[in-house]
């Protein structure tokens, strides 16, 4: 299962629409959270429609203030158990029919009046005996660390934050990438980064997932960042990479002249093994595609790892000028490669012109994540992440049931 959280600090423009649309395509989560909507619960439904979001609750702003709302997949089996204008909780049940408590917060942003947000969070606490996740902008900080710039955070509501934790064994769930979720987006010496959104878990569900992660998702329309937590999550270390899994198929090839040619080179070239002529094209057009598209992509990931750095390490005098170059230049990238992938893609979800190349991409390239088999729990029910062992358990799960359908059709 796979958790987003995110304040967006208004839902109603067009340009935001596309850029949730565009989180949700590379990100494929599987239960969404949003705060501060600044939308009614019907014109909300607006955005449901835009993201083929059908499954979720939506509740009312307060003007141009506030508003939240939980979505899911096609698929999830969640129901909602009870719901404030600062959470909004719900009961998943997963695919081995274990329930886990999913609840999405929103934390007062005065800090006079945050201990409302930590009460209403203690009386859903104390309905909760399921595993627990917590997910969203808490609009609080646990320590120093979790800001930089600006004055140094209030100790008593650090320390006031801390308690509700620990009176709720509830525990903080580190981001393996990124760091700080907000930046105000100033200029020269005023720039300040806060790690305000983050997920909190019970601890049964760190005994019980060993493989969690999360991670923050860099934005370019809000100055808040998406947060992300994948239950089943972080692939092993030691997990070896094939370079033949990662050559696919490119239909932009088939009516290119130079690839034609890079491919009959490569194909007519000595030898007359079908696996090695094949090897030859895969080699050939792997390093012809990356030169001729790569160029961009690289730029885009360059641009990428460049706001981790101005958000996560130290500021300098120009951060925040920096920054807002950097993200104006990643938006103008992501604008080139849509059309690029727009070409690709038969959808018709999105109109000509939006910016949406990570939906296109995930169209394009079909269901390139869910193929990628990182683990499997054999016979005994261990997992195995081996590639060796992963082979062996697929390949004995089939000989299995091909030999009991063997079996049936005699009988």
């Amino acid at each position: 299962m796979k958790f987003l959280g995110w304040n967006y600090r208004g839902l109603g423009n067009s340009a935001k629409i596309r850029e949730l649309k565009q989180l949700l395509a590379v990100n494929n989560p599987d239960i969404i959270f949003l705060s501060e909507t600044k939308l009614s619960a019907t014109d909300f439904r607006r955005v449901q429609n835009n993201c083929r979001l059908q499954n979720g609750l939506a509740i009312n702003s307060e003007g141009r203030s506030g508003g939240l709302a939980l979505m899911w997949r096609d698929g999830m089996n969640v129901s909602i158990q009870n719901y404030s204008k600062y959470h909004i909780d719900s009961m998943v049940r997963l695919e081995n029919n274990k329930t886990i408590r999913v609840t999405g917060f929103y934390g007062h942003a005065n800090p006079n009046r945050r201990r409302s947000s930590w009460d209403i969070l203690r009386r859903v606490g104390e309905s909760v005996r399921e595993e627990w996740v917590i997910g969203g902008d808490f609009n609080a900080i646990l320590n120093d660390a979790e800001k930089e710039g600006g004055r140094r955070g209030v100790r008593a509501q650090m320390n006031e934050f801390k308690a509700v934790m620990d009176e709720m064994a509830l525990v903080d769930i580190k981001p393996d990438s990124g760091w700080f979720t907000w930046v105000n987006n100033r200029d020269v010496g005023r720039l300040i980064k806060e790690r305000l959104d983050r997920f909190l878990t019970s601890v049964a569900v760190v005994e019980n997932f060993p493989f969690i992660a999360t991670k923050v998702l860099r934005q370019t329309q809000s100055d808040h960042d998406a947060i992300i937590l994948d239950l089943w999550g972080r692939k092993p270390k030691a997990f070896p990479k094939d370079k033949r899994l990662c050559f696919k198929f490119d239909v932009c090839w088939v009516g290119n002249k130079e690839a034609k040619n890079v491919t009959e080179r490569a194909w007519n070239s000595e030898g007359t093994d079908y696996g090695d002529k094949m090897d030859r094209v895969r080699s050939a057009l792997g390093p012809w595609q990356c030169k001729k598209f790569g160029k961009m992509k690289n730029e885009m990931r360059k641009l990428e790892k460049q706001i981790d750095v101005v958000i996560d390490f130290a500021s300098k005098a120009d951060s925040g000028k920096t920054l807002k170059e950097t993200r104006r230049r990643l938006d103008f990238l992501y604008a080139k490669e849509e059309s690029y992938w727009a070409q690709r893609s038969r959808s018709r979800w999105l109109r000509e012109g939006d910016r949406n190349t990570r939906f296109f991409h995930a169209k394009a390239t079909g269901r390139l994540k869910k193929n990628n088999i990182e683990r499997l729990k054999d016979a005994e029910g261990n997992w195995v992440t081996n590639s060796k062992e992963i082979c062996k358990v697929a390949k004995d799960c089939f000989v299995s049931l091909f030999r009991s359908n063997s079996q049936n059709a005699n009988i």
